[in-house]
């Protein structure tokens, strides 16, 4: 039973890498940056970051010249 349990443990989303970054990119306005293509290439970049999305989503924040979804908010 408990290797049947490790070997479906990478089909739950949540721990995702790409979800994690689609997730951060969603908390800052920015979930409109994400592609598959571009995740590819800053997860390679970031491969010896300690927080891994983080620093994909700072290469899409950072590479991307455009304001945040929330920036025509008034809070």
């Amino acid at each position: 039973m408990t290797q049947n349990m490790t070997s479906n443990s990478h089909k739950n989303t949540t721990f995702k890498l790409s979800d994690q970054v689609k997730k951060i990119l969603q908390e800052k306005g920015f979930s409109s940056l994400f592609n598959y293509q571009d995740y590819a290439y800053f997860k390679a970049k970031a491969k010896n970051a300690f927080n891994k999305s983080v620093a994909i989503a700072e290469f899409f924040i950072n590479e991307n010249n455009v304001n945040s979804d929330f920036d025509e908010y008034v809070f």
